[in-house]
């Protein structure tokens, strides 16, 4: 009976609709309860009265059921009234009023600081445009604000009736250099109407935004994008989202359209080219310039400042619509510690915005990398050992004829790289954590433990090279290193040797990786005159997340390069020897050029935490010496943050609230001072907006679009959504109140102590 009551009238509130049938019966278990109470006894003095009783007992039994059903009305109206049903607004219905829960979803990310006229941004269209629709919403609705810039906001997350108020809030919306967040936003919304107290017909949601390409844009792929998807599931809560569900396009003229003509340049890319940055060496680093409009720029001028001071100015010929170009500048660092380069594009009159023309990168420059290299089988000599030819690739030095002395911690080992070489039987004992890269050179076997340490090192950004050789235990590796996932997969236990008329050596995969790219196209290069004569087969595991990096000329992966599922660092596995006894590739030149190259894949980028986006957090690991140390955390401008120590794992860090704004950002840590550099994020550069006809084809749904460009400034009529369900609940109270009324009237008139005659089976009349 409840659900089909539910599917004739419709309640904002349905749980309480059985709850309401359930309490009706009450009156009909007291009633119950009550005819208990009643005693049959024989009284043979009363039977003469039997005739005068019997003409008033039909009178009585109907007053008490009119009373019975008064009480049960009354209490069903009642929650009835709680559980509010309503119908749709047709008819007289139409004519009471109705509230409606109107809600602003108000874009101020980055890309709405872009000019949309000579003298207004996108933002001050949707505000203009959000305070026009305020001061049309009729006086008895609600309203509630919502904010894109991430994280999406819920300024007013209730139900607001005080207009003061709402302006004020609105007011105090700016826009901000933080990206768009609209799935968040729409997620904030379904949570406000989900606990909106009106009908679902009377809901009404209000999108002002620029419609960002990257946000509804499923980019050739199948299906709406998430944002799509959410939106589609806050029109589930609306009864018509032709009418209840608004989509205001900003801007949509000259600056968006792809007919007429317009401009933004924006820097999207600073990377770091070289190894390993280091004292006075040569740094490469790689600025990308994108022209995100739809005309050609001629003659960009960028200029690149080092620790503040301009090491360079440069002029990009020409950048057409929707590409990009690159350049690339070599510079080096006197000191260690944290520096700043700074990247600008001079001033254009026709760039839009301005706020992505600014780009920086923070770069930690140590004095070299530290690797640790574990020779599985040590010889007299470096290069008699299993790890001598990889060391001199690494940090080459005259050749010593003495008996090498493990344990080598040369000072004079030029950067770089900075290796120290130990037997395997010291590694159990060698902190890691003091490494970038740990190197085992045919190491027969680890313990459980050491399997673990070296899991738990990668799962803190640490590399790790593995070779094979005579002396691996495969029992081992597959055992400890496979199921710790720091091995690709499973090494054969047959070991493949060449014979006399077959020639083994290295060959490119279909899919060139990073790593050897320089040397695709070079057939002549040593890196493929190299012959192999034996190596360890290795089953590679599709599950897990690698690359081929080079094969045997039999097709079988000779190198891969793997992260570990537990995430941080990378393996790279090499299933011949470092040295030369299963191949000679360490006598060629090229050996040199591989070996940095595997160095650069695998090496942690430190300092990389503090380059982020506007909106992120800086966080600032100490070390136990610096947990006392006085902080300051400062702006360019010299603007004063507060820095507060947080747990982070065993120790602490320094913690920022979020960045509001781009720049760089000083974090003094007693005498020592590291840089920190905030950026806006490339993606709110693409200020590309959908157009009304493929907004609604990507999102398929029956909406409202309308368009708010410059010329359309002034305040006029628009048009608001009226309510479309009219709630029965005040009629319901009235009759709650005249119920009670009847009730009262009907109990002090029939609920006087008149006792009705009860005969029992055998004639005899029953006392109360």
């Amino acid at each position: 009976m409840e659900q089909t009551l539910m599917a004739a009238i419709p309640f904002v509130h349905p749980g309480i609709v059985g709850i309401a049938l359930a309490t009706g019966l009450i009156p009909i278990i007291i009633h119950l309860i009550n005819r208990r109470r009643f005693v049959r006894m024989k009284w043979a003095a009363m039977a003469f009265l039997l005739a005068a009783n019997q003409r008033s007992v039909r009178r009585i039994r109907l007053e008490r059921f009119l009373l019975l059903v008064a009480r049960m009305a009354l209490v069903v109206a009642l929650g009835f009234a709680i559980a509010r049903p309503y119908f749709p607004a047709t008819g007289l219905l139409a004519l009471s009023a109705s509230r409606i829960h109107r809600v602003l979803l108000i874009d101020n990310s980055m890309s709405m600081n872009a000019r949309a006229g000579s003298d207004s941004t996108r933002f001050d269209l949707a505000k203009q445009h959000a305070e026009k629709l305020l001061a049309s919403f009729p006086r008895i609705d609600s309203v509630s604000l919502v904010t894109l810039a991430d994280p999406a906001q819920a300024v007013v997350s209730q139900a607001a009736y005080d207009r003061r108020f709402v302006r004020e809030q609105l007011a105090s919306i700016g826009v901000t250099q933080r990206p768009t967040d609209v799935t968040g936003a729409l997620i904030l919304t379904r949570d406000i109407l989900k606990k909106a107290e009106v009908a679902k017909g009377n809901r009404a949601v209000y999108l002002i935004s620029d419609l960002p390409v990257g946000a509804w844009s499923a980019d050739g792929q199948s299906g709406p994008t998430p944002a799509g998807e959410e939106l589609r599931r806050v029109s589930e809560l609306l009864t018509d989202p032709r009418e209840n569900l608004t989509v205001v396009r900003v801007a949509a003229d000259a600056s968006v359209t792809d007919v007429a003509p317009w401009e933004n340049l924006g820097i999207t890319d600073i990377n770091m080219e070289s190894i390993v940055s280091g004292v006075n060496l040569p740094a490469r680093i790689t600025i990308r310039v994108r022209n995100f409009g739809n005309t050609t720029a001629e003659d960009v001028e960028l200029q690149i400042r080092r620790d503040g001071e301009i090491i360079r100015q440069t002029v990009l010929p020409r950048i057409a619509p929707l590409t990009a170009a690159s350049t690339t500048i070599t510079t080096q660092f006197a000191a260690t510690g944290t520096h700043l380069i700074e990247t600008r594009l001079a001033p254009r009159s026709s760039d839009v915005l301005p706020d992505d023309n600014t780009r920086y990168l923070s770069l930690e420059v140590r004095q070299s990398a530290p690797i640790l290299v574990v020779d599985g089988r040590p010889g007299p000599t470096l290069l008699a050992g299993q790890a001598g030819f990889l060391v001199t690739a690494l940090a080459p030095r005259p050749h010593q004829a003495d008996a090498f002395a493990f344990k080598h911690r040369s000072s004079t080992a030029p950067p770089p790289t900075r290796p120290t070489l130990i037997a395997s039987t010291e590694l159990s004992d060698e902190p890691l954590d003091e490494y970038d890269i740990v190197v085992l050179c045919n190491v027969s076997h680890l313990t459980a433990s050491t399997w673990e340490r070296l899991a738990l090192f990668i799962e803190r950004r640490g590399g790790v090279m593995i070779f094979a050789g005579d002396q691996v235990d495969v029992t081992n590796y597959n055992r400890f290193g496979y199921e710790s996932g720091i091995l690709p997969g499973r090494f054969s236990s047959q070991l493949f040797v060449a014979d006399s008329e077959q020639t083994v050596g290295f060959e490119l995969p279909t899919t060139v990786h990073p790593l050897v790219a320089e040397f695709s196209g070079k057939p002549s290069s040593g890196l493929f005159s190299a012959r192999v004569d034996r190596y360890l087969p290795i089953e590679l595991v599709p599950e897990r997340s690698l690359d081929v990096v080079l094969q045997y000329s039999t097709g079988t992966p000779a190198m891969t390069l793997s992260r570990s599922p537990k995430g941080g660092g990378s393996v790279l596995l090499c299933t011949t020897t470092a040295n030369l006894d299963w191949n000679n590739l360490p006598a060629k030149g090229d050996f040199v050029s591989l070996t940095h190259n595997a160095v650069a894949a695998l090496a942690p980028q430190h300092g990389k935490h503090r380059n982020l986006n506007v909106g992120e957090s800086v966080r600032e690991p100490l070390t136990p010496q610096e947990h006392d140390l006085p902080l300051r955390a400062t702006r360019s401008d010299m603007t004063m943050l507060e820095p507060e120590l947080v747990p982070d794992g065993d120790g602490l860090a320094v913690d920022l609230e979020p960045i509001v704004r781009a720049g760089p950002i000083t974090l003094s840590v007693g005498q020592e001072q590291r840089i920190f550099a905030v950026n806006v994020d490339p993606s709110e550069s693409d200020l590309r907006a959908m157009s009304a006809e493929d907004f609604l084809s990507a999102v398929n749904l029956p909406l409202r679009v309308e368009n708010v460009a410059p010329s359309v400034l002034t305040i006029g009529d628009t048009k608001i959504t009226r309510a479309r369900s009219t709630e029965i609940a005040p009629g319901l109270i009235i009759l709650v109140l005249a119920l009670l009324f009847l009730e009262m009237w009907m109990a002090m008139r029939f609920g006087s102590p008149r006792s009705i005659p009860r005969i029992d089976t055998r004639g005899k009349m029953a006392a109360p």
